[in-house]
């Protein structure tokens, strides 16, 4: 796709001028570049030189004649829909820190809403992604003095501190953190339309952006990767693991597209969604020759006899471990337990030792196929947790963000006992607050 050189100073090829989204949206809306320039306050001339940058950054033809006006191409629709969305971002974040304004609450809406930029909100993401204006700096190819001065702009225009600390030991205050989020979620829908016109251009070489928890990443999530990839081969996925408070802000702030695992039962964080696949339980897992697995049907006494591997503390898992030790007597204080985060670490513990652990089958299914570990054939009440797809609320997929989640259906029911999968049309898990 074919990108012209930037409109401002210090952007990257690839994004708009936010005034010429605002001019397409308008023009598309009267039916006129005209009085879609008289609504932005631009003259008719300098309108058409715009709408042509916009041509050329997006490679694509915005607007045809319709009888006595215009109207969006297909492909203008696209960057019409996806301009508007980076747009209501930039706004929400204007109406929310409007108030705390050290300007009239009007005055700070209307200057945030249409003086930001482009530079502006790369210069805030930037800095939050890596922490200084120096690394802000590295990240965009730009000098640190363009950073900041980027940065401290957009904190003049909205009347709010977006900073403090001094010299090297600076962060974001609680609105900067909140504009910054706003700021990303706005450039990944300008990424987006790039995309999704790709993929109108029959080429699908799009991104797909997975946050996995423990239970869905070793066979559910890689099951439906491959299945999807297979009919978009050049298309660029990246997987990434973490805990979920991570993994949550990611996607709150659109690093990544989804987040796949066990569903929050607490209240969620603001802006997301969870979609129920499937119900899961939890087993007592060991190494296949384990004395327990032997004896066939374990006593709870016979549980107190082995050590145990156990979740991070604040984890599901590690709560209804908790839970069950109490109610069981589990002996942890004799010969102590061991706490890990890391499935890797936990299996190799399984296997060289005597350990037990309490784990959902499916994040151990490859080594329970191949006989490496085994299923102790202890009942353990009260286990059961859903699994499910955590998105922003509001989120367009793109098709190949459609088809993903499409395969990501056919791995769970490839996977999973169709007792215990959740109906597509079943209600939402939970819903963002509002």
């Amino acid at each position: 796709m074919a990108l012209s050189s930037p409109d401002e100073p210090g952007d990257a090829p690839g994004y708009p001028n936010l005034r010429h989204i605002r001019l397409l949206e308008a023009a598309v809306r009267l039916q006129s570049i005209s009085l879609g320039a008289d609504a932005v306050h631009i003259s008719q001339p300098a309108a058409s030189q715009a709408l042509a940058k916009l041509e050329r950054i997006f490679g694509v033809k915005l607007l045809e004649r319709q009888g006595n006006g215009i109207c969006a191409t297909p492909e203008g629709e696209i960057v019409n829909r996806r301009g508007q969305r980076a747009l209501d971002h930039i706004r929400e974040a204007t109406q929310r820190i409007s108030a705390k304004s050290r300007m009239a609450r009007g005055l700070a809406y209307d200057r945030l809403e249409s003086r930001a930029t482009i530079t502006h909100l790369r210069a805030l993401q930037a800095f939050s992604e890596t922490g200084s204006f120096t690394a802000a700096a590295s990240y965009l190819s730009q000098t640190e003095p363009s950073v900041q001065r980027a940065a401290r702009e957009i904190e003049r225009i909205g009347g709010v501190p977006l900073f403090e600390g001094s010299h090297r030991n600076i962060f974001l205050t609680p609105e900067g953190s909140l504009v910054a989020a706003k700021a990303s979620l706005a450039l990944r829908e300008i990424d987006t339309a790039h995309e999704e016109l790709r993929e109108h251009a029959g080429l699908f070489d799009g991104r797909l952006l997975i946050g996995t928890l423990p239970l869905a990443r070793t066979s559910i999530v890689p099951t439906a990767v491959v299945d999807a990839v297979a009919s978009y081969p050049r298309a660029r996925v990246e997987i990434l693991d973490g805990s979920y408070d991570t993994l949550a802000h990611l996607l709150s702030i659109g690093r990544i597209d989804m987040l796949i695992g066990a569903l929050r039962e607490e209240e969620l964080p603001k802006g997301l969604r969870q979609l129920p696949l499937f119900e899961d339980e939890l087993s007592i897992i060991a190494r296949a020759d384990h004395p327990l697995v032997r004896v066939g049907r374990p006593t709870t006494e016979d549980l107190t006899a082995f050590p145990w591997v156990v979740a991070r503390a604040g984890t599901p898992n590690r709560a209804i471990f908790d839970r069950l030790s109490e109610s069981m007597r589990l002996n942890r204080g004799g010969e102590g337990y061991i706490e890990t985060g890391s499935l890797v670490a936990l299996r190799g513990i399984l296997k060289e030792s005597n350990y037990l652990t309490l784990l959902s089958k499916h994040q151990v299914s490859w080594e329970l196929e191949s006989g490496a570990l085994a299923v102790v054939e202890f009942p353990v009440p009260d286990t059961a947790r859903t699994i499910g797809l955590t998105t922003r609320k509001g989120w367009e997929e793109t098709r190949l963000q459609k088809d993903f989640i499409a395969a990501l259906r056919r791995s769970v029911a490839k996977r999973v006992d169709p007792r215990f999968i959740v109906p597509t049309h079943a209600p939402v898990h939970a819903l963002a607050k509002r």
